[in-house]
């Protein structure tokens, strides 16, 4: 697995890996996570993960007020692999070169799964609103 920034060649492949990875979740009503990922190429921070020159996992970093995931997928194909948890590595690595102290993210009420991924990968849940729990992680 190669983790490198993402390129605007790469929107196409990273928008259907986000796609796949949220299909199971869409009948939840969840924003449009897969628009307009070449403007996150464009204007955040944001890591694929290479297998084999296949895109199968990217992260967008929003680096504003505080440091924010703003998305996170993996191919469903490739889970397992230590994928998700590369690409926050590389996340928190940039939001503390950037001199942030902790970064924050946002899933989904119902998504149990990914919620007990940053549970045990050291995410604390700070809160929650209507669909929304939210997370944050010390940066050190």
């Amino acid at each position: 697995m190669i983790l490198r920034r993402a390129e605007v060649t790469d929107a196409a492949a990273l928008t259907a890996c986000i796609k796949a990875a949220y299909a199971p979740y869409m009948d939840l009503g969840l924003p449009p996570v897969a628009e307009g990922v070449a403007d996150d190429i464009r204007d955040q921070t944001v890591w694929v993960a290479d297998i084999d020159g296949t895109v199968r996992g990217g992260i967008v970093l929003a680096l504003g007020e505080k440091a924010h995931i703003m998305n996170l997928a993996v191919h469903p194909d490739a889970g397992g692999h230590g994928i998700g948890t590369a690409l926050i590595s590389a996340a928190m690595e940039a939001a503390l070169a950037a001199g942030y102290k902790d970064i924050a993210l946002a899933t989904h009420i119902e998504m149990t799964g990914t919620q007990a991924f940053y549970r045990k990968t050291g995410w604390e849940e700070t809160g929650r609103e209507g669909n929304k729990v939210y997370y944050k992680r010390e940066l050190n």
